[in-house]
């Protein structure tokens, strides 16, 4: 099919996607290893790059059920495309804003990834120039059809990448996804 087969769903909204987030506090990368596996610290500090300590990993795994996605049940629906992804900031309630607080500003980069049926596909993209404190905006990675992803069951979405220093307390955002739905033409069947 050629890109001219393709229309929004007429009357259709985009889809968009609001999931919250955590990384969870630093807990240092030697030290879990030597409690999980009893090495020595000189043995970890041989083998580990320090810059490991500033690696992030969060995720979530979501139903392909959730209400946001009911137009994707839609039977003309042929294509899903990612419009925009970003990343809010969310303050915490239980401690008051100031020195030693994380904001979106302690990453240095990262990405964004969809993964179902045992595929994984990255959709976006940040580095030092997109990070602001309170918010960042992701560039997207082309135009994948998505539709097979959210239509699945259940799927994951992951945000992973480094930080640009250690997190002292907990780091909650929200990811943010806009999705474009496209039904296939009748002018083209």
């Amino acid at each position: 099919m050629t890109p001219a087969s393709f229309t929004t769903l007429p009357g259709a909204p985009p889809v968009i996607l609001g999931v919250a987030l955590t990384i969870s506090t630093h807990e240092g990368l030697r030290r879990s290893l030597r409690s999980a596996f009893g090495l020595s610290t000189r043995a970890i500090n041989l083998r580990i790059d320090p810059g490991m300590d500033l690696i992030f990993l969060c995720e979530t795994t979501l139903p392909g059920s959730l209400p946001c996605l009911a137009s994707l049940t839609h039977p003309g629906v042929t294509a899903v495309t990612l419009q925009e992804a970003s990343l809010e900031w969310v303050p915490d309630p239980e401690h008051a804003i100031g020195r030693g607080t994380p904001t979106l500003g302690a990453l240095e980069s990262g990405s964004c990834f969809l993964t179902a049926n045992s595929r994984k596909i990255p959709i976006a993209t940040f580095g030092p120039r997109n990070v602001h404190p309170t918010h960042i905006e992701m560039e997207l990675l082309g135009q994948p059809n998505l539709l097979e992803f959210l239509r699945s069951e259940w799927f994951t979405l992951e945000i992973s990448g480094t930080n640009r220093r250690r997190l002292n307390r907990p780091l909650a955002f929200t990811a943010n996804l806009q999705f474009e739905v496209r039904m296939q033409s009748s002018a083209a069947a």
